[in-house]
């Protein structure tokens, strides 16, 4: 949330060559705060596949430290993003 807000909001993040969902989250994380985020809460994991070549991202598995994330809603957040509006998004569980 931010600062003296109750609207939620969702972000997805990637940190390539991450060795664990926290090397991406928690930096992320901080950036937030800093920019005046309030109760931000890491909701769940999971690996992105950027091929850019096929205009391909795909939203797969889970994270040990934050469980698995909501697929879907990462899917909807990417499609937002300007850069990837002709991308076919595709999200799996496994």
């Amino acid at each position: 949330q931010e600062s003296g807000s109750s609207t939620v909001k969702y972000f997805v993040t990637s940190k390539k060559n991450a060795s664990y969902h926290r090397d991406a989250a928690q930096p992320f994380a901080k950036s937030l705060q800093e920019h005046g985020y309030e109760n931000i809460k890491i909701t769940g994991g999971g690996r992105i596949l950027l091929d850019t070549e096929a205009k391909l991202i795909s939203i797969y598995g889970f994270s040990y430290s934050f469980g698995a994330g909501d697929h879907e809603m990462s899917k909807s957040v990417v499609q937002k993003d300007e850069k990837y509006f002709d991308y076919v998004i595709n999200v799996s569980n496994e």
